[in-house]
């Protein structure tokens, strides 16, 4: 599987059109109490600076700037940043929500610059997890925290062989019918599968110096929040 940031920055520029369509559709619209749930974490305060990894159409990052953090995303998709600003600017956010286009293994921050960050359904595909980790340590001041929101694939053996022939057949199929990019949708599925399970992600995460401060499965574990704290 090809996690290279220019594949990856073609791919979602490629399904930036029918990216929200098909979230909405894929997740039965359960994504959005989702990230509601991981913005909820953070206790974001008037005037915090957090920043959105991935960012993608501004789903985590515009409702985290109503209440009143002042957002960064940053995303590799130009398609993606552009369709983010537009719904940005329909909700008068454009004062509290701003983007980058870059990588999110090498970002353009200082040190110590946001007292929170958080990423939904992105960190599975980051080619190198250590070296993102050692970024987002990096940009968050101390004491910050990071709120992760991933895919993930049911403990239970009989949910998990439904879940598990939904995410092989049908995502695939819709996915592919309504974007016009079956490649897409396949590399969503084999993402998912092939993604650290929980326990190996969290040691991944105290690798890189951060506490665990919550690690939990969400809707039977089709998937999973977690919340790290920077030492």
């Amino acid at each position: 599987m090809d996690k290279r940031p220019s594949i990856i920055r073609r791919m979602f520029d490629r399904i930036a059109p029918t990216y929200d369509l098909l979230n909405t559709i894929l997740s039965f619209s359960l994504d959005k109490a989702w990230r509601r749930a991981a913005i909820n974490l953070l206790e974001i305060r008037a005037g915090d600076a957090v920043l959105d990894i991935a960012t993608g159409t501004g789903d985590l990052a515009l409702p985290a700037a109503e209440g009143g953090g002042k957002v960064v995303g940053i995303d590799l998709s130009r398609q993606m940043l552009l369709r983010a600003l537009g719904k940005a600017g329909q909700q008068d956010l454009l004062t509290r929500y701003s983007v980058v286009q870059g990588d999110a293994l090498s970002m353009p921050f200082r040190d110590e610059t946001f007292n929170s960050a958080m990423v939904a359904f992105g960190i599975r595909n980051m080619n190198n997890l250590e070296a993102f980790l050692a970024e987002i340590y990096r940009v968050l001041s101390i004491r910050g925290r990071f709120s992760v929101l991933e895919f993930s694939l049911p403990e239970r053996s009989l949910f998990r062989w439904i879940y598990g022939a939904y995410l092989t057949y049908v995502v695939p199929i819709i996915g592919g019918l309504i974007s016009g990019d079956y490649d897409a949708y396949r590399y969503l599925r084999d993402s998912v599968t092939g993604f650290p399970v929980p326990e190996a992600l969290e040691g991944i995460m105290k690798g890189q110096g951060f506490r665990v401060v919550l690690s939990r499965p969400i809707f039977w574990g089709i998937s999973h929040l977690y919340l790290i704290e920077k030492r």
